[in-house]
């Protein structure tokens, strides 16, 4: 088990050491964000459409 002197020890060195992203990177991790966002709607969406053109044929075979 860690004690707090460590663990404040650790957290001062990795605050001293983190960085501000830059503009450019902000806008990179945004555009990544809402391409996987889109991807995975439009996935969904294409399987929606299937199940829902599958569910809604009439079934094969005699009706009487």
């Amino acid at each position: 088990m860690v004690d707090a002197s460590t663990f404040w020890e650790n957290t001062k060195r990795i605050a001293r050491l983190a960085k501000r992203p830059t503009r450019t990177e902000i806008w990179l991790q945004l555009r990544i964000s809402l391409l996987g966002l889109f991807a995975i709607g439009f996935v969904g969406y294409i399987i929606k459409m299937v199940f829902l053109m599958v569910t809604s044929m009439p079934a094969f075979g005699p009706t009487s």
